[in-house]
């Protein structure tokens, strides 16, 4: 096990109902930056395709992963589910196809036995080792993505420029609105990033900007190109800062990554200020 640190980490959930629009990218670009910065990540593989898995983890099927923190029948330590990359900073929670047997639809069953609440302990006890916690989750509102919902503390939600690629967010922003009000208050939403964009299509381009116009500052300014060091990086399995450090991907990978950190803190700042509010409201009240 890594060396605690003094920190507790930034937990995101990766999601979108749509499969294709660049959920698990995502995740491959931060854990890239995380990388290169010398911070410790934790990506929790949450869809039974496991293609985050098979990005850092040699045959991580065969060993147990995610699905054992969703079975009743074990008491897993999350502790031994880690598996370690090849690259010093980034360890990983694999997912595999035994996943499908916990990974129910159906709210009357998961809703009786607490399910959606099977990763909040074994998250918080990781987070003092982590900078960040990812969870690439299923393109799918069963119980596995509700569960990374309620041990979270922020949301991005990837979403290619066209109206396929913009499938399922309303459903996807209500459980959001959900899981805030029944279960996780501390939930955000970080914002809605672009991906898999090509440039040279107008349409896109069009549609980028009524993305922009309708979700505001919600909003991602960083864009995810469809690039094709892009699709090597992941070929190769090397993230795209050290395969290519000075490429044009690479700048967008840690221009993601300065985003996603710079809107953390100001939603922190954010509620600080409440906090502080509330405090000089009660202080008012009381005297």
């Amino acid at each position: 096990m890594r060396e605690r640190s003094q920190h507790r980490a930034s937990v995101i959930t990766v999601i979108n109902l749509k499969g294709g629009v660049g959920k698990t990218h995502a995740s491959w670009l931060l854990a890239a930056v995380c990388e290169e910065r010398k911070k410790r990540v934790l990506l929790v593989d949450a869809d039974m395709q496991a293609n985050l898995t098979s990005s850092f983890v040699e045959e991580g099927h065969r060993e147990p992963g995610v699905e054992a923190l969703f079975d009743p029948a074990q008491d897993a330590d999350p502790n031994t589910l880690i598996r370690k990359s090849v690259f010093p900073q980034i360890d990983v929670i694999p997912a595999n196809t035994r996943l499908a047997r916990f990974d129910l639809a159906d709210r009357h069953l998961w809703e009786k036995t607490e399910l959606h609440l099977s990763l909040v302990e074994p998250v918080s006890s990781l987070r003092p080792s982590y900078d960040f916690i990812l969870f690439d989750c299923p393109p799918r509102l069963s119980v596995v993505s509700f569960a990374a919902l309620c041990a979270s503390d922020y949301v991005v939600i990837p979403l290619e420029a066209a109206d396929w690629g913009a499938q399922g967010i309303v459903q996807v922003t209500a459980a959001i609105e959900e899981v805030q009000r029944h279960y996780n208050p501390r939930l955000k939403l970080l914002g809605y990033l672009v991906s898999r964009f090509k440039r040279a299509r107008a349409y896109q381009q069009s549609y980028l900007k009524q993305l922009r116009t309708h979700f505001g500052g919600l909003a991602f300014d960083t864009v995810v190109p469809d690039l094709a060091r892009f699709e090597q990086s992941v070929t190769d399995r090397i993230p795209i800062t050290l395969q290519a450090p000075r490429s044009e991907e690479a700048d967008i990978a840690r221009a993601l990554f300065r985003e996603v950190e710079a809107r953390i803190k100001a939603l922190a700042g954010q509620s600080s200020h409440r906090r502080k509010s509330n405090v000089r409201r009660s202080t008012v009240v009381a005297a």
